[in-house]
């Protein structure tokens, strides 16, 4: 499997680390933290938008190919080059706002700085095969346009690999179960200090506790984003909310997601995927809680 070896030299090849410092830097500048990163985050859509981007160049750079192949219209093949070209911009800034959000996480910050490498040449490519065509040299776009194929199918395995092999972009609570489903008791409410963050382990989950307002609230304690520690972060505000429970978020001390204490739902990105949420009730100064379903 000499794909596989190859990939995991990248995953270790330190040498790409300042690019990839530097690289960061700019999207953040580019892209800073708002509704427009999450926008291209998909936390709109409840899961990563840019899988679902990355299909409408390929599947149009794919038909210029089989036109090329097959003998087919001109028009036709220089119009899906042109299109795929054009699909290819919120396709890229999708990527690079999921992988600016990657953090301290080098081994995925490697291997995606080479996958968008490999697609802004692919993308370059086709944008000459079109040009080629326009002039009216369509050998010269068709071999430009299977040139690009090589970098679409390197840059698809890359992109793979970074969602199958390194988790990137999948729900880290995917397979957490909904328990428990009867109230259990987890903690004397006294042990919860006013503001204070708590992780208790309740038939295998962890869930975090957190008091807010004179109410307690919970969540899995494991962010979905990339799994950090959300009994380590701290508590914050939605934009423009008033400093009570029901507004406040709970903030992922790795990489800034902010969940709606009240249900776990995004209130920031990067992360796209919900909290599970938990009742809450103190019986005989006992705090209990249960799944919400």
């Amino acid at each position: 499997m000499w794909w596989s070896t190859l990939t995991g030299r990248l995953e270790r090849a330190a040498a790409l680390d300042p690019v990839a410092e530097a690289a960061n830097r700019t999207v953040d500048r580019v892209l800073p933290k708002g509704p427009l990163k999450d926008a291209l985050h998909g936390t709109w859509l409840g899961h990563p938008v840019h899988p679902l981007l990355v299909a409408v160049p390929i599947g149009l750079w794919t038909g210029t190919s089989l036109l090329d192949l097959t003998g087919g219209s001109r028009s036709a093949a220089r119009r899906l080059v042109g299109a795929g070209v054009l699909a290819a911009a919120p396709t890229v800034a999708a990527g690079w706002a999921d992988w600016s959000e990657l953090g301290a996480f080098q081994r995925p910050k490697r291997v995606g700085l080479v996958h968008a490498a490999a697609n802004a040449v692919t993308t370059l490519l086709y944008g000459a095969s079109w040009l080629a065509r326009a002039r009216g040299d369509h050998a010269a776009g068709r071999d430009l346009a299977l040139v690009g194929s090589v970098g679409l199918a390197v840059g698809g395995y890359l992109g793979g690999h970074l969602a199958y092999s390194e988790g990137v972009g999948v729900n880290r609570n995917a397979d957490e179960q909904p328990e428990p489903q009867e109230w259990t008791d987890v903690c004397d409410a006294g042990d919860l200090p006013a503001g204070q963050l708590r992780r208790v382990d309740v038939d295998g989950q962890a869930i975090v506790l957190v008091e807010r307002a004179g109410q307690v609230f919970a969540l899995s304690a494991t962010c979905s984003h990339f799994g950090g520690p959300l009994e380590q972060g701290e508590i914050a505000l939605e934009d423009g909310a008033l400093d009570d429970g029901e507004q406040a978020c709970l903030v992922c001390p790795w990489h800034a997601s902010r969940f709606r204490l009240r249900d776990g739902s995004v209130a920031r990105g990067p992360a796209t995927s919900p909290q599970q949420s938990y009742d809450v009730r103190s019986t005989a100064g006992r705090l209990q809680v249960r799944v919400r379903s």
